[in-house]
């Protein structure tokens, strides 16, 4: 999957983009509202795009010599120039900055559509590096999604040799790198947020608790006013520039729909909602499932963890089921003192007891979660962006617990 950079001063045209993008394939794309200047001050951040994409009214407003620079040095970076007068002077001149394509406005989604597959042929060819995105949701408090993203994201770093990045975006009391480390955050994704003009690959990484070499944690806002200052934009940005220097991002999305959450769900490989065997989250769970439907993630993509189950739980279990129309896809048992224990040491629980019943119930879903993404080639069902599917509608309503 290729990963593109957007850069427009009419954000009118920049959805348009984004959403005809979508259309195309199966692409990630970070959008920059101004002209290409802007990312001058982002130093090596445009390492991690495989392209840019520029908007401009003219070439004067496509800032050549600045695509220049950013090119110079960045040859597996393809610009493509979007421009109302696509003369052939206007193309010479813009392959004389670096630009590879030069596409006329408005934009042609068949001749957009080609250039992309190009790209994305040529990437493959060379062997290009995969990330997947794998979200942890549910629609209760207190279901254990953060307990399971956090420690699932431990164990494929550990047991599958994978780097991985855990991003907490949980709205009410994100504590997730708490559950598997004492280390303090040195930043908080709101603090990250506020400074992503300065995002480069070196204060990116300052920002990071390190667990391990090959396991990062981006901690979340720990607080619900602070989290709510999180710009949809700017978590853009950070998404893009993060999830390509990893095999791995995992989100702990906690109990909340809203823009930031989709935006993940958006990027997602495999969305894992973690429910009870109880009546509530019968309710609550088809609920979820409904909203997820109206956001047209396809089905084949979720999958139902079932969380602290105990053999008193199989008639909600089967009631479950039913409603849902899913069986799970990974049971994890009730084991309160194991739980306990690794919750109040701030340690993985498979550093507690490795061979406790959940611990290997996790380890047997951190193998089946790469395992899956290791898949063929385009097994996953393309979805488009959420902009794409539901162009100017609002974000849908923040889940409450029943």
């Amino acid at each position: 999957m290729i990963n593109i950079l957007i850069t427009s001063e009419d954000a009118t045209r920049l959805a348009q983009i984004v959403r005809l993008i979508g259309e195309c394939g199966n692409y990630r794309t970070t959008r920059v509202a101004g002209r290409p200047s802007l990312l001058i001050e982002r130093g090596d951040s445009l390492d991690a795009f495989d392209v840019l994409i520029v908007d401009a009214a003219s070439l004067d407003a496509a800032e050549l010599p600045v695509v220049a620079r950013l090119c110079s040095g960045r040859t597996h970076v393809t610009s493509i120039l979007l421009i109302p007068d696509a003369s052939p002077q206007t193309l010479i001149e813009a392959m004389r900055a670096g630009f590879r394509d030069v596409l006329g406005w408005p934009l042609n989604r068949a001749s957009l559509g080609d250039a992309l597959s190009r790209i994305e042929s040529q990437r493959a060819l060379n062997g290009a590096h995969e990330t997947q995105i794998v979200s942890f949701l549910s629609c209760k408090g207190g279901a254990g999604t953060s307990f399971i993203a956090s420690n699932v994201a431990h164990a494929i770093s550990e047991t599958q040799k994978k780097r991985v990045l855990l991003i907490d975006l949980n709205q009410l009391f994100g504590d997730a790198a708490f559950l598997v480390t004492e280390e303090k955050a040195p930043s908080t994704l709101p603090q990250m947020c506020a400074q992503v003009e300065r995002m480069d690959a070196a204060f990116f990484d300052a920002c990071l608790v390190h667990v391990s070499d090959t396991f990062h944690i981006l901690a979340g806002a720990g607080d619900p006013i602070k989290a709510s200052e999180i710009k949809e934009e700017r978590l853009e940005w950070i998404l893009g520039v993060a999830v390509p220097r990893y095999d791995m991002v995992i989100f702990d999305l906690g109990q909340s729909v809203n823009a930031l959450s989709i935006l993940a769900l958006d990027r997602s490989d495999q969305i894992h909602l973690v429910l009870q065997a109880s009546m509530p989250h019968v309710r609550a769970g088809r609920r979820l499932q409904e909203i997820l439907a109206s956001l047209a993630y396809p089905a084949d993509r979720t999958r139902l963890l079932l969380n602290r189950y105990t053999r008193h739980g199989e008639r909600a279990r089967a009631a479950l089921e039913e409603v849902l129309g899913m069986r799970p896809y990974q049971v994890i048992p009730e084991d309160t003192d194991t739980v306990l224990e690794s919750v109040n040491h701030g340690v993985p629980i498979t550093k507690v007891s490795r061979t406790s019943s959940v611990s290997r119930s996790l380890l047997a879903l951190a193998g089946n979660i790469v395992s899956l993404s290791a898949g063929p080639e385009g097994s996953r069902v393309k979805s488009e962006p959420l902009l794409s599917r539901f162009f100017g509608r609002q974000p849908a309503p923040k889940l409450k617990a029943m």
